[in-house]
């Protein structure tokens, strides 16, 4: 690959987010120094058909957004939440708005539709199809089983 080639990776399919929806993938990124590391994403489609991608990682104590209740946004869906504290990101810019890391940001993510998939872009990814998504098997709420003693 040359310098001025750009890395992209394929992440789903355009459709397979709902507008006004957002979606958790868990990737594995490769460091500067060769090693395969957990790389949480998340990506959101606005109701205008835009694509927003920043890593799911709230800034105050790097806890997935959708911690907790399992989704990323507010009850009226404007702002992304972190699902532990409850602080609000703006979904365009990933600016923290109200919540303990107010003024701080959401680490953004380069993403691109080709060819009706969603792609991550500038990110040296590990190319394994076999890495499970723990999010696939959920729905908007996770599930806390209880056993008696």
């Amino acid at each position: 690959m040359s310098s001025t080639e750009l890395e992209v990776f394929a992440v789903c399919a355009a459709d397979d987010i709902e507008r006004g929806d957002a979606r958790a993938f868990s990737l594995s990124r490769v460091t500067e120094a060769g090693e395969n590391r957990p790389f949480p994403i998340v990506i959101v489609r606005t109701h205008a058909d835009g694509y927003f991608g920043y890593v799911n990682s709230c800034p105050h104590e790097g806890i997935w957004l959708n911690f907790g209740e399992g989704n990323f946004f507010t009850p009226d869906r404007a702002f992304l939440k972190c699902g532990r504290h409850g602080s609000t990101f703006e979904i365009e810019t990933g600016l923290c708005i109200d919540g303990r890391c107010k003024d701080k940001s959401l680490e953004p993510i380069a993403l691109a539709v080709v060819d009706g998939d969603v792609c991550v872009c500038g990110v040296a990814l590990v190319e394994d199809h076999g890495v499970p998504n723990p999010f696939d098997e959920l729905d908007d709420t996770m599930e806390i089983m209880i056993h008696p003693d």
